[in-house]
């Protein structure tokens, strides 16, 4: 087990014949805990004087020093879980449970609202409350939940494009949060239809006809490349499924387009515009799960063409040092990337083909990164919280 240190400077107060202890909480580490009689609170004490007064708050302390551990516990809850933002709304942290003689219980209230917590909530007040010999005691801490900036970590590794598809309300636009290459959704109710696994607001697609279409720009001329995105595949083995495609010229071959089929992927790049087998590159089937989050990425360059699933390199072609470009507007080119959707290179012609599943946190870097990079991007997840515990929130009541 690893302890956490829970300091804090404390001075009592009463109000309304409550004694309170207040003081400033740094959480150093939180502790790992497997049970919560196996915890050991450090740094807690209490000053007392030498009368009955004193010696009686002194003996609440003694008989409260539970429900300071299961503080501890409580935030361990909290950290632990990848859905917070969603569990948080029953207002519960933990269920009612006895430990001893002491019965314990954990609420959660939207610190600025006092009511349960919504998906929106930053600042989250907890309160772990026990019971013993009919002596009530409770400790209130507020934590501030932060995501991380994402956008700044992607732009460390040379990203010039980067669409979370995080909306919700019908949006019309996908937003480009660093290159301003807005999509639009071509079925807006897609939006924020579901969550990933770290609650995460996410596009459900199902067809091919409800993705993204992100206008073409000259930034998507790249001879050095890198894609890389999280994908939820929920559609059946032996269909080909494509979630990102973008044609060479109108009603030609691709450019480039990924797809999915034997739960296998399947990438085609091309700087021709003519159909060339040598161009597509697969993994072997069952590289994914269904219905389970993968970190999809594709490389191109001098280097070669590579895929790479979860940080790992899966396929690759070193002969095939393809740029992503398209015709020339003239030429029936300049055509737009499609999110959400692609092309079945299995069939003449190249029809649309639509996705079934979720496509989030994409990003286009402009140089073609290496494994070591990759798997960097794939360890990272875009949408899970970051605690911190508000200074000077934490409180300790007797009843």
């Amino acid at each position: 087990m690893h302890l956490g240190l829970l300091y804090h400077e404390e001075e009592a107060v009463v109000i309304d014949g409550n004694s309170f202890q207040r003081g400033s909480i740094y959480l150093i580490t939180l502790i790992t805990v497997t049970s919560i009689v196996s915890m050991v609170l450090i740094g807690v004490s209490l000053r007392s004087a030498g009368n009955a007064k004193s010696a009686m708050i002194e003996e609440m302390a003694r008989g409260s020093n539970g429900v300071l551990d299961a503080s501890e516990y409580a935030l361990e809850v909290i950290k632990s879980d990848p859905l917070w933002k969603l569990t948080a709304q029953s207002g519960k942290v933990f269920e009612e449970m006895s430990v001893g003689d002491q019965v314990y219980w954990g609420k959660v209230v939207d610190e600025h609202t006092g009511a349960k917590p919504t998906y929106d909530t930053s600042t989250y007040q907890v309160t772990v409350t026990s019971e013993r010999n009919a002596v009530k005691s409770s400790a209130s801490i507020e934590l501030f939940a932060t995501e991380m900036d994402y956008v700044n970590y992607l732009m460390l590794f040379g990203a010039v494009h980067y669409w979370a598809l995080d909306e919700t309300s019908n949006p019309t636009q996908a937003l480009d949060q660093i290159g301003s290459y807005h999509g639009n959704y071509l079925y807006p109710e897609v939006a924020g239809a579901g969550y990933n696994d770290e609650a995460g607001l996410v596009p459900i697609f199902d067809d091919d006809s409800d993705h993204v279409v992100v206008p073409w720009g000259p930034s998507f001329n790249i001879e050095n490349g890198t894609i890389a995105m999280w994908v939820n595949f929920t559609g059946s083995k032996w269909s080909n499924y494509s979630f990102l495609g973008m044609d060479y010229r109108f009603g030609g071959v691709p450019a480039i387009n990924m797809a999915i089929w034997g739960y296998g992927v399947n990438i085609y790049l091309n700087d021709s515009g003519e159909y060339r087998p040598y161009s597509a590159l697969s993994t072997p089937i069952d590289t994914i799960t269904p219905n389970t989050w993968h970190h999809i990425a594709i490389s191109w360059g001098n280097m070669g063409l590579f895929i790479y699933v979860d940080g790992v390199e899966m396929a690759s072609n070193s002969s095939n040092t393809d740029e992503l470009k398209t015709a020339q507007a003239g030429e029936g080119g300049e055509q737009p990337l499609h999110i959400g959707g692609g092309y079945n290179m299995a069939w003449i012609g190249t029809p649309e083909n639509g996705f079934e599943g979720s496509v989030s946190h994409l990003a286009i870097f402009n140089e073609q990164l290496n494994a070591v990079n990759v798997a960097d991007l794939a360890s990272v997840k875009p949408d899970k919280l970051i605690f911190s515990i508000v200074e000077d929130s934490w409180a300790r009541v007797f009843e």
